[in-house]
Parts: C-alpha cells; sequence; structure tokens
C-alpha cells in the first residue's frame, strides 16, 4: 500500500523485525486456510493472505541489519518490486468483502495499480529514474483509498457487526496508508513509518471476524447434525422391523448407510396369501436421495391391490415417481413369494440380480428381470419372471453397495464372493448368515469402511415350511390398507 524508498525504514530493526514476522505468519496462515478450504468460492482470505506476506516480506527486507549483512542483495529494489504489485491482492481483498456490489471499480483499481506496476518495471530494468513511478503509484493508493473509503461507508450490503468490525479495520490501515503515501509525496510532513500499525490493526480485526465465523459455523454444523440424527431416526422408523416368520417365510434385513441418511429403501407387504418385498436404490447420496426415498413408502402402499404382481408393482411406482425425482432416478427389485403355489414372481428396474439358493440341487442362481430405471421414462414397461420356491431355498435381495464394497487396494466384493458366501453358508439360520454377510463385508473393507462411499442393504428370504394360514405382523403394511 504505502511507497517504499530507502529512508522509509523503523526506527529499530527489532520492531520491524517483531512486525514483520507477525504478518508473514499472518499471511501464510491466511494461505493455509485457503487452501483448506478448497471447495468454497470464497477467496478473500487468499487475498489478504497473499497482501499480508509481502506486506511482511517488504517490512523484513527494510531492516538495516540484513542489508548490511547481504549487502549485494538487492534490497531496494524487491521493496519497490513488492510496493508495486501489493496493492491489487489488497484491492481484490476488499472488493471481495466490503466492495462486493462495486465490481467495476474494484477491476479499475486493479488495472491502474498494474498498469504502474508495468511502468515500475520497464523503470527498473531500463535503469531509469523511480521519483515519476513513486508519484504515480502513490496517485493510484490515495485516490484508490478514497473510493474504498466511500464504499465502506455505503457499501450497498447487509450490514452486520462482522461488516461493521471489518469497515473499522479498513478505515483505520485507510488512515494510516493515506497519511504514509502523501508523507513520501512530499503532501504531509513525513514523522516515521507508520503504516504497519493500521496493518496490524486491520489483521486484528480479520482475527476477530475469523474467530465469529469460525464460532457460527460450529453452532450451524451442530444444528445440522441435530437434524440429520433427527431424519435418520425417521428413516429407520420407516423401514419395516422384520423380526418374525410369515406365512412360512423367514425374513430378515441389513441397513448400513454410508451418511446419517442414505437412498437405500426396503419393504415388505401382504394380502393374506403371500408376501411382497421391495428393495430400492436412489442415485446420490445423503438427504436428497433418502427424501426420494421415502417417496416409495407412500407410491408402494397405493400399489398394494397389484402386489401379487411385480411388473404391475413397479410400473405404477414408475407412473407415480415420474417428474418427481429432478435429476434422480431409482432401481429396484420386487418379488412376491407365494408359499402355498411354491412359487416366486419377480421384477426388476435396473436392479441388481436377485440371487436365489436352490436347497435340493445346492447351487446358487443368478435371476435377472429387468426393465429401465424408475422416474426418468414415463412409458417404461416391466414384465415379471415365475420361479420355483421350495422350503430350504433362500432368496437374496440387495443394493449394489453389497458389490461395490472395495478393500484398501480398490478391489470390490463382487458378485463372485457373495455367491461364495451364500453357498458356504447355506446350512447357517438366515437370520445368522444376514449378520455374517454384513461382518463379511466390514471385514473386507476394513479401514475404508469408515469413508464408505456407497449404503449397503439387503434383505434375506428363507421358505422355512409350506402353511395357508398368514401369521399377523404388526410391522409389515396390509393390502387392504392401500
Amino acid at each position: 500500500m504505502q511507497i517504499a524508498v530507502g529512508s522509509d525504514v523503523l526506527p529499530h530493526d527489532v520492531l520491524g523485525l517483531v512486525v514483520g514476522e507477525l504478518i508473514l505468519i499472518a499471511g501464510v496462515a491466511a494461505l493455509i486456510l485457503h487452501f483448506f478450504r478448497s471447495r468454497s468460492s470464497d477467496r478473500s482470505t487468499l487475498y489478504i493472505g497473499l497482501a499480508s506476506l509481502l506486506y511482511g516480506l517488504r517490512l523484513v527486507a527494510g531492516l538495516h541489519q540484513l542489508e548490511s549483512a547481504l549487502p549485494a542483495f538487492p534490497w531496494r529494489n524487491l521493496q519497490f518490486a513488492i510496493t508495486m504489485v501489493i496493492g491489487v491482492p489488497f484491492a481484490l481483498y476488499i472488493g471481495s468483502t466490503l466492495g462486493r456490489a462495486y465490481p467495476r471499480y474494484t477491476r479499475a483499481v486493479v488495472i491502474a495499480t498494474v498498469g504502474v506496476g508495468l511502468y515500475g518495471a520497464a523503470s527498473l530494468i531500463l535503469h531509469a529514474p523511480l521519483d515519476r513511478v513513486i508519484f504515480a503509484n502513490g496517485v493510484v493508493i490515495v485516490v484508490g483509498l478514497m473510493g474504498w473509503l466511500y464504499i465502506g461507508i455505503y457499501p450497498k450490503i447487509p450490514i452486520d457487526r462482522e461488516i461493521r468490525v471489518l469497515r473499522a479495520g479498513l478505515l483505520v490501515l485507510a488512515l494510516f496508508s493515506g497519511y504514509q503515501n502523501l508523507a513520501v509525496m512530499g503532501v504531509l510532513p513525513y514523522y516515521g513509518f507508520v503504516e504497519p500499525v493500521g496493518m496490524l490493526f486491520l489483521l486484528g480485526t480479520l482475527l476477530y471476524v475469523s474467530a465469529s465465523r469460525s464460532l457460527e459455523q460450529e453452532r450451524h454444523l451442530l444444528a445440522i447434525r441435530n437434524e440429520l440424527e433427527i431424519a435418520r431416526q425417521i428413516q429407520s422408523a420407516l423401514l419395516p422391523q422384520l423380526d418374525g416368520a410369515v406365512a412360512g417365510l423367514e425374513i430378515h434385513a441389513r441397513y448400513s448407510p454410508a451418511g446419517s441418511v442414505a437412498g437405500d429403501f426396503y419393504d415388505v407387504l401382504t394380502d393374506g396369501h403371500g408376501v411382497g418385498v421391495l428393495i430400492a436404490d436412489v442415485s446420490g447420496h445423503g438427504v436428497p436421495a433418502a427424501l426420494s426415498a421415502s417417496l416409495l413408502k407412500v407410491a408402494l402402499r397405493a400399489e398394494a391391490v397389484h402386489m401379487a404382481s411385480p411388473d404391475q408393482v413397479l410400473s405404477g411406482l414408475n407412473r407415480t415417481l415420474t417428474g418427481m425425482l429432478g435429476r434422480q432416478f431409482i432401481t429396484a427389485a420386487y418379488v412376491y413369494f407365494d408359499p402355498a403355489g411354491r412359487a416366486m414372481s419377480y421384477a426388476g428396474a435396473g436392479h441388481p440380480p436377485v440371487l436365489l439358493w436352490h436347497t435340493r440341487m445346492r447351487t446358487v442362481e443368478t435371476i435377472e428381470e429387468n426393465g429401465l430405471f424408475l422416474g426418468p421414462f414415463p412409458g417404461a414397461q416391466y414384465s415379471a419372471r415365475r420361479l420355483p420356491f421350495e422350503p430350504g431355498d433362500r432368496c437374496l435381495l440387495y443394493t449394489d453397495g453389497l458389490l461395490e464394497a472395495a478393500n484398501g487396494g480398490g478391489e470390490e466384493f463382487g458378485p463372485i464372493r457373495l455367491t461364495s458366501f451364500l453357498a458356504a453358508n447355506s446350512d447357517a439360520p438366515t437370520d445368522r448368515v444376514c449378520t455374517a454377510l454384513l461382518d463379511r463385508v466390514k471385514k473386507w473393507s476394513g479401514d475404508q469402511m469408515q469413508s464408505q462411499q456407497d449404503d449397503i442393504t439387503f434383505v434375506a428370504i428363507e421358505f422355512c415350511a409350506p402353511t395357508s394360514a398368514l401369521r399377523e405382523n404388526p410391522h409389515m403394511v396390509e393390502a387392504s390398507a392401500g
């Protein structure tokens, strides 16, 4: 900001060194903070970091003892070069904070500062006198400061406590810097190098604003965590508690969301004759996916009258969800189990294939009968496949997070390991198999499970024994309620 000449140094090198190092450290800290917040569009910390770094470096370069220790180094040229460019990050910083409503003025100051800087660079290269460059730079700085003072008084943006503090810091710096430059230009009497006092005051206000913003962000994050915890509890309550046998079917599920809330969903329908099981996976993660998944609960109830026809259930869900998901889509698989007829009917919508363990043949069959995703295609058609389902057989519905769980080397769990696990644990109780499968996937992922990228959900259904009576389960949806 201020114009540096040979005599513009602090009376005591110790004071200059201390102040310069403080400002240098503040600049480095601001730059580190900016790069740790690389996803943020706010560049104010970048600009003030560069400005502070240059300002502190200029103070240190003006120390008498440093010049005496290394007389061959062009310290004065370094000070002069920094002076020519330091106005740019300062202008960008003020323009990104108080001057957001004045982008043209910010651009004008930056262009004028760059122009004077190029003039100064040419003068250095040609070994021309620098008096005119120093005077021109002083004019740009003083005129710029007058404009920034006006903007500080009339910022045309909402004025809160942070803006008031920042405005006070800029005002103090402008007063000290304005005096310093006018003194160097000979307009005012010179009483010493006092501009760093204003710079320290500005950095103090920035420290206050940063601390205030950090506390506010912490309170905001805490409120978000509380809301997400409530959302998690609500979403968990939407999922049925599968804790008993129904119509000779034993049904168990495991649900491991990647975050507080998930885009995976499963539900169960009963109609007095059989059981329908839906599993679905919404594209994306987090709250948007969870909100779309919650729509399935209501949409599925409306299709309960068609629960024995998987193709009609998926067609109905697709009609209901079309136009409601934005850019999202849903993959789904729906299976209806008819214990009396010893059969199951399956239809899918872009979902991973169903796995069926045949206890009599001791084999795992992969079943796929897929139509298009739910949501984006209003006229999508779905077809169902009917298969025998005998006592002892076991069916597994799952989302792709189960297959895509990766270990430290990036290798996915995959379908081969999944089918091998089902075959190896075919004689174990279904509930125990589900627990062991989730543990197996977590062990496979190891430390990667802490940064789980996708939700993991699966439902296992085993035909225990034929029956003609359907035992009531209060956690399952009755088709008559649709």
